[in-house]
């Protein structure tokens, strides 16, 4: 009798740790689907996704800080809901395959000669001699210099300017808060050649000043001390949808941290796993804007901030053969080591790797106001897709999830 007690009991404590790899998979399928439209700002994308996230959030029965789960905020940015439709020499090219539109860009139609320039060993783009006699209205420069790099001179006002990428076109939000008066594509130089001459652009662009936009915040209250508060954030944004057919799923970019954050959630919130501190779970909207919605939370927080023991950012976290990299690792030191220590113990994953302190995800602003925080992102070559079309669900395997959920829990109860 007191064997199968024991099993029993085994089993129940088992069942009520364990990390839900069903519930995981299809929080990660729901926001990397064609219905949320890339969970960006064509289409009202970011609004599904926080909608479904805070029916998620209702269905667990979470606490919610003042009126219900949301906190409303406004950003600026440019979008590209309408007509998208780039030829080279009159050759059709495939939007999100072939090119991306940066997000800074204008509405543009029109035909232009392509000019092809080179660098040099600085990475400076080589100009010819003759400058004086070009139309620059007519001229598309084309230039393989990082498009991070580039600096547009008012003096050489060419129609647009052409990044030649060397590998898988990406997109990125962030430099979408204001519009230029030129247009910028990169394109594949698998489909733009030397010899390339003519380029034709069609693009519609809508500019919005106070797009709004939401954070969605729940928590679980602490049983001993509820006025104490660990925090687990995850930004549930991407880059949404390019033209009237293309959307950028981000499975690991970010569904995969929102899925961790809600598998967190779940856990937390069965009366058995009721922890001593108050769990905080945070989905932040508009992190590849520019971190704007954790930038907004700090400036305007729910709760003191100087009452949070510990936040860990979780994103980008479907691989995991290589382990984790803990961002502010070598920062906070004792808390990185009693990671380490509780993986060598139970070996949870292959390895928990330190970095200092960076700008890279919506950690960071509780990091600049002094709050002790971590950003998790998992290591391992089978998850490749970054900021492109192809970061779907199905190229999302969290290798090491149990490992790192686990980890996570018993980290907690270090607290």
């Amino acid at each position: 009798m007191r064997t199968w007690f024991f099993v029993l009991f085994i089993f129940y404590v088992q069942l009520n740790i364990a990390q839900n790899p069903g519930y995981v998979r299809f929080i990660v399928d729901t926001l990397s689907s064609p219905g949320m439209n890339g969970r960006g700002y064509v289409n009202d994308g970011d609004k599904k996704a926080a909608a479904f996230i805070n029916n998620e959030f209702e269905n667990l029965k979470l606490q919610f800080f003042g009126e219900d789960y949301y906190q409303p905020f406004f950003i600026p940015m440019n979008t590209f809901p309408g007509k998208l439709q780039v030829k080279i020499d009159y050759q059709l090219l495939k939007p999100g395959e072939d090119f991306v539109v940066l997000s800074s860009s204008p509405s543009v139609s029109g035909t232009f000669k392509l000019m092809h320039l080179p660098s040099d060993s600085t990475g400076a783009i080589i100009f010819p001699e003759n400058l004086q006699k070009i139309t620059f209205s007519e001229i598309v420069l084309v230039t393989d210099i990082n498009q991070r790099n580039f600096v547009y001179d008012k003096k050489m006002p060419f129609a647009g300017v052409v990044f030649l990428n060397h590998n898988k076109v990406w997109w990125h939000v962030s430099n979408g808060a204001s519009v230029e008066n030129y247009f910028s594509l990169q394109v594949s130089d698998k489909v733009l050649f030397s010899g390339s001459e003519i380029i034709t652009v069609q693009i519609q662009n809508q500019y919005y000043s106070n797009y709004p936009t939401q954070n969605v915040v729940s928590y679980v209250q602490g049983k001993e001390k509820p006025d104490s508060f660990i925090v687990f954030t995850a930004h549930y944004d991407h880059l949404g949808q390019m033209g009237r057919d293309v959307y950028f799923p981000g499975g690991n970019d970010n569904a995969s941290g929102t899925a961790t954050l809600l598998d967190l959630a779940n856990h937390f919130s069965k009366p058995g796993n009721r922890p001593g501190h108050t769990i905080v779970f945070i989905a932040f909207g508009a992190e590849e804007a520019g971190l704007l919605g954790s930038g907004y939370f700090v400036d305007n927080p729910l709760f003191p901030l100087d009452q949070i023991v510990f936040l860990i950012n979780f994103d980008m976290v479907g691989s995991g053969s290589e382990g984790i990299k803990v961002v502010n690792g070598s920062v906070h030191e004792f808390a990185f080591n009693t990671m380490v220590n509780i993986n060598n113990r139970k070996n949870y994953l292959e390895k928990i790797s330190a970095r200092g302190a960076a700008a890279n995800s919506d950690h960071y602003p509780f990091f600049a106001k002094g709050v002790p925080s971590f950003f998790i992102y998992t290591l391992g070559n089978e998850c490749k897709e970054y900021h492109n079309i192809y970061d779907t669900p199905e190229n999302v395997p969290f290798t090491a999830y149990e490992g790192l959920f686990r980890l996570i829990l018993d980290f907690v109860n270090t607290m």
